[in-house]
């Protein structure tokens, strides 16, 4: 049962992929292909794997299909060839490929919190707790990196002295990590929180979620829990030429999560094989990612606030600047 590991594309990765464009060529013609859904291996997913699969996509763009990105070079390949027309990331990294001109442009938000802290003793009830801990995380320099940076100096900590960091490629890496006891307390994404709390019950090991970074940044922003971290990304030439059928993409994502809703452990079964997870998994997770389909124009102000407080310790996480209106779409 081990979550897969973090395929968000980091600002390198980004980079890197921005340097193949002229060479690979921007546009590229799929007009006799069905249209691809492409999505993270992570609980979000499930949201778009519901969508593909009504009705009212499938009459929209018949013989559309939800497709797991595997690899970041792979992710990187389908933007600059545009064969990826439609596909989930952080809006972090969208952002950075619109910022450097790759055209790809944001259709709405779905996921508003997926960051936790999690820990063998209960008795961590606040970020003061965790002074002197020792303390598992992924992706250095990464938006979740930054959040969790951001969290401890809201809270007068200082992250390079006064608690003890030690990074791992992945969620995936570090679930195992703490459960053999690396650390005090671990950073997570969902699935791999509940990934955690899983085996740990399995295997009679005291593990707590503790502390959730979305009420800890709501608290501090005064916007309320709700970080803009995932979402659906579309290619301008989609946009432009197809925009009836992204507004159904639209349409049935928000379909999609209120069916999730409404029927949790049949969406956890009907995602999982597409996302290669556990049923059992993505219900235990499910609750904990705060699924909300936003458009991008409408989530524009809580997106702005999150790559300001982001840039904060790192321009570059964007790109170097905040992203202009013609980033948003939906």
């Amino acid at each position: 049962m081990s979550p897969p590991q973090h395929l968000i594309p980091t600002r390198r990765d980004v980079v890197r992929g921005l340097a193949a464009l002229p060479a690979l060529g921007l546009t590229r013609t799929f007009a006799a292909e069905p249209l691809t859904l492409w999505g993270i291996p992570a609980t979000p997913s499930a949201l778009f794997v519901r969508a593909v699969a009504s009705e009212q996509l499938q009459q929209a763009a018949p013989g559309i299909r939800f497709q797991l990105w595997k690899s970041t070079d792979q992710m990187r390949a389908g933007i600059a060839s545009g064969q990826f027309r439609l596909f989930a990331t952080s809006t972090y990294a969208a952002a950075n490929f619109f910022n450097r001109g790759a055209g790809t442009r944001m259709l709405n938000v779905v996921t508003w919190g997926v960051l936790y802290v999690m820990a063998r003793d209960p008795a961590i009830k606040s970020v003061a707790d965790l002074a002197g801990r020792s303390i598992l995380l992924s992706n250095k320099n990464e938006a979740p990196d930054l959040l969790f940076r951001l969290v401890l100096r809201w809270a007068g900590l200082d992250p390079d002295r006064d608690v003890r960091c030690e990074y791992v490629g992945s969620p995936g890496e570090a679930v195992p990590l703490f459960l053999a006891g690396r650390s005090d307390v671990a950073v997570l994404h969902e699935p791999a929180a509940s990934t955690a709390l899983l085996r740990a019950e399995r295997e009679g090991k005291p593990v707590y979620r503790v502390l959730d970074i979305a009420e800890l940044y709501g608290r501090h922003t005064g916007r309320g829990p709700r970080i803009p971290q995932v979402g659906l990304a579309v290619s301008a030439d989609l946009l432009d030429t197809q925009p009836g059928l992204v507004a159904a993409v639209q349409a049935a994502c928000v379909e999609a999560s209120t069916w999730i809703a409404a029927h949790p452990a049949e969406a956890a079964e009907l995602a999982a094989p597409a996302l290669g997870l556990p049923a059992e998994v993505i219900a235990a997770s499910l609750p904990h990612v705060r699924l909300d389909v936003v458009p991008a124009r409408q989530a524009r102000d809580d997106i702005e606030v999150y790559f300001n407080n982001l840039m904060e310790l790192d321009p570059g996480i964007v790109g170097g600047r905040l992203p202009d209106a013609a980033f948003y779409a939906g």
